[in-house]
Order: C-alpha cells, then sequence, then structure tokens
C-alpha cells in the first residue's frame, strides 16, 4: 500500500469516527478503486452500508467478501461474515451454498453418512477482519441523516496510483480441509453454519471460558489469539484456525482451563443446545462430531504422552476408532488392585493416586497429564497390582486390553517404550520394598 492510499485510508476512519457516513463511504469507495484487494476496506463499506440501511448493498458487499476470504482458504473468516450476513438478511442462502461448495465433504466414494476424515488447516496469510462488524450484528440498521459529501479525499496522484493484485482463488482441490466441517454433507454444512454457530467478538483481556465452570459451547477462533490459563498459569496460545472448549461440550466434564483474548479476537460459538438440536435433525452431524473429538483427543494425547509417539499414521488412525472417552469424578476408582487388567487408561486432563489396600505398603507417586494407567498389567496381562483413584475431575481415554495389545504393542518403538515404562516402575517399586515377589507388576 501506498503512502498515498493510507492517507487516504486514515482520513476514511476519521470521518467514520466523526459518524459521517456518506462521506467516510465515499472516500472507502475511492480506496477500493485503488487496491481492490483490501478486504478490510470492502467490509468498512459494507459496515457503513448496513448502519445507513442498506441492507441489500451491505449483503452484497459482505458477500464478495466472503467469496474472496474463501477461495483464498480463509475457512473461519468466511464463516464469521456469513453469520453476519443471516442477521441482515435471515432468508439469504446464496453466499452459505458457495462455501459449502467449497468446504463441505469433498470425498464422493464414501458412502453416505461416512464422516471424511478432517485435517488441521494450512496457516494463511490474512487480512484483518473486522470485529466492528461482528459486534454490530444484532442491533437494527438505522438510516443515517442526510449530509452533503464535501470532497474530502487525499487525491491520489497518477504515478502513485498502484493496483494491487488479488489473490488468486485456489482450487478446490487445494483449499484446505476444516476440522469437522470438511466431514460434513454440503446439508449438513449448511445446517451447522445457518443453525448452530453464532459470531462473537471479545476485547483483549477478556474472559472467553472460565476453568471449573459448565461446558455448554464450543469455539473456533476466526481472527486473534488466546491464552490457555490453568489455576492462572498460562499453560499455551492458540491463533487463528484453533477450536477450543470441545473437551468440555462433548465430555460433560467441567472447563479444563480459563481462555483469555490476548488481542481482540472474533470467535464461531458453538452452543450445546444447538448442536443437540441440530443433530436430532441430520444424525450425519453426529458421526462428524464424534471424529472430530477422537481427533482432538489423540492429537492431545501425541502430544504429552512420549509412549505413543512412535505409532505409525495408519496405527494412530486405529488407536483413534478404539479409544472411548471417559471422566471420573474425585474419589472415584480407576482401577482396583488384585482385578484383571481390562484396559489402558490414557490421562487427559486431572491428577490420580496411585495406592495398596494394604497402607503399610505406602503409595506411589500422583499420575498426571499424559501418564498411562494400566498398560503394564495388561501388556503382562497379570493383576492390577495398585489401585488408583481421581483425586480431582479425570478425563482419559479408555483403550481396551485387547485392542491396546494388537495396536499399540505392535509398534517395535512402542513395545520397546512400554517394557521401559515396567522396568522403571518395578524398580521403583522394589525400592519402596513394595514388590512381594519377582512378579509383582506396576500398574
Amino acid at each position: 500500500m501506498t503512502d498515498a492510499v493510507r492517507r487516504q485510508k486514515d482520513r476514511a476512519n476519521d470521518l467514520l469516527s466523526k459518524g459521517r457516513l456518506p462521506a467516510a463511504l465515499e472516500e472507502f469507495r475511492r480506496i477500493i478503486k485503488a487496491v481492490p484487494g483490501e478486504l478490510g476496506v470492502r467490509q468498512k463499506i459494507a459496515e457503513i452500508l448496513a448502519r445507513q440501511g442498506a441492507l441489500p448493498a451491505a449483503v452484497a458487499e459482505y458477500s464478495e467478501v466472503v467469496r474472496r476470504y474463501a477461495e483464498q482458504g480463509q475457512f473461519f473468516k468466511a464463516s464469521a461474515l456469513c453469520r453476519v450476513i443471516l442477521t441482515l438478511d435471515p432468508k439469504h442462502e446464496h453466499t452459505q451454498q458457495q462455501l459449502a461448495q467449497l468446504y463441505a465433504a469433498r470425498f464422493e466414494s464414501k458412502a453416505e453418512g461416512q464422516a471424511a476424515p478432517a485435517v488441521r488447516p494450512a496457516p494463511v496469510q490474512s487480512a484483518p477482519l473486522e470485529a466492528g462488524a461482528i459486534a454490530q450484528a444484532n442491533v437494527s440498521p438505522v438510516p443515517a441523516p442526510a449530509e452533503p459529501v464535501e470532497d474530502l479525499s487525499v487525491e491520489i496522484a497518477a504515478e502513485e496510483l498502484v493496483f494491487e493484485a488479488e489473490p488468486a482463488a485456489q482450487p478446490r482441490d487445494t483449499l484446505p480441509q476444516i476440522p469437522l466441517f470438511s466431514s460434513l454433507s454440503p446439508p449438513e454444512f449448511l445446517a451447522v453454519l445457518n443453525g448452530a454457530m453464532q459470531a462473537r467478538a471479545f476485547s483483549k483481556g477478556e474472559t472467553i471460558v472460565t476453568e471449573g465452570q459448565p461446558g455448554d459451547a464450543m469455539y473456533a477462533i476466526a481472527q486473534g489469539s488466546v491464552a490457555v490459563q490453568r489455576q492462572t498459569q498460562k499453560v499455551a496460545e492458540m491463533h487463528d484456525g484453533d477450536f477450543f472448549g470441545e473437551m468440555a461440550l462433548l465430555s460433560g466434564a467441567p472447563r479444563l482451563a480459563t481462555v483469555v483474548a490476548e488481542t481482540d479476537v472474533v470467535v464461531l460459538e458453538f452452543p450445546r443446545s444447538s448442536m443437540d438440536a441440530l443433530i436430532a435433525r441430520h444424525p450425519g452431524v453426529k458421526i462428524a462430531l464424534e471424529q472430530f473429538y477422537r481427533e482432538r483427543l489423540l492429537a492431545n494425547l501425541l502430544r504429552a504422552n512420549p509412549l505413543l509417539q512412535p505409532l505409525t499414521d495408519e496405527q494412530r488412525v486405529a488407536l483413534s476408532a478404539a479409544f472411548q472417552s471417559c471422566t471420573f469424578k474425585p474419589k472415584e476408582i480407576i482401577l482396583e488392585e488384585g482385578h484383571p487388567g481390562v484396559a489402558v487408561f490414557l490421562v487427559l486432563r486431572g491428577r490420580c493416586a496411585a495406592f495398596h489396600r494394604n497402607p503399610s505398603l505406602g503409595s506411589y507417586p500422583d499420575l498426571v497429564e499424559g501418564d498411562a494407567i494400566g498398560e503394564i498389567s495388561v501388556t503382562a496381562q497379570l493383576p492390577v497390582s495398585a489401585t488408583v483413584m481421581a483425586k480431582e475431575p479425570v478425563v482419559a481415554l479408555r483403550v481396551p486390553a485387547e485392542a491396546f495389545r494388537e495396536i499399540v504393542l505392535s509398534n517395535p518403538g512402542t513395545r520397546k517404550q512400554v517394557l521401559l515404562l515396567a522396568s522403571q516402575r518395578m524398580s521403583r517399586t522394589a525400592k519402596q520394598g513394595l514388590l512381594a515377589h519377582a512378579g509383582d507388576h506396576r500398574v
């Protein structure tokens, strides 16, 4: 962008801040003539038109921005503006249908109702999404009073008039697959887009979800950055295209972390009530949602547990299909000493205590996020040697013993990790004087 165009944009924003809508609109339109690829400016034009009550013109301008975002691979920004369009014209369908044509399930060979694999979208360079449009979307437009349009523009000399080449639209087969959405059929995709989500804006420093509270929605970040906090300590950051909150929403457990906006943020919110109502009408959405949940759980697990890192892609897919998510309340027993090892539990959230029925034998260090429970008894096909109890709310993955042996232990690298872990635990147990005999194994 040239300095002259930048000055003209500053002038237009100043007019807008003073409520001089017709003059600001004229300035922004002059900028678009010089720099047609400025999507932020196009959004400003649409926002002004909506505030003036020119709804069909506003919808047309927003639709053009959605089309360009979508064709550049910026799905979540396009989706957020689709929601803005629906607040202006609830019967509008064309723009959402275009988005579905680009991003709904593309695997025609899949059986109907069978979800296609979802892949995390590749990073995309993006123009700013105008959060003001999101925040004002639910406000009824009020026509602005008539105002003479003065020629207040900053004239751009001919040699400064540089037209910006628009980014090329990506072919459909090269666009990123979007978690959850790209597993949906076009009708399911449109149903989610139109009825199961809404766009929301949060200011920098504002809390979006709070640790310990009920999880009644999940979110996708359309623009901005958020901080993930556990007990007031920052543990992670998330950015455009990231999902959060699905764990509490789909497992029924309380929120496992607090999420705070680090910048001004626009998110897509998926409330539980809307998703439940949608699933009742479109069962295929439930299939896609469950697959999305499994993939997210497995991704979290692979980050936390080195035991599973040697698995091949094929084995990870098989493991994803084998595990079930489960939750435990404080003091609830997960495994009991002396009982058969019927499953392996992989801790995703929370803390567990491991101890013996005989208190004189002592106890073990707590099991925390990323730890496996019961893998030694399952591997050796021996009874569980200690009781494991949830000390706080726990979210875990449960893999049946037979599936664990078939999938995980068939990988030489993973089998080596399991045997090493078993040796370490047995050594620790021996040092505590807890080994009753040479065949005694840790959970």
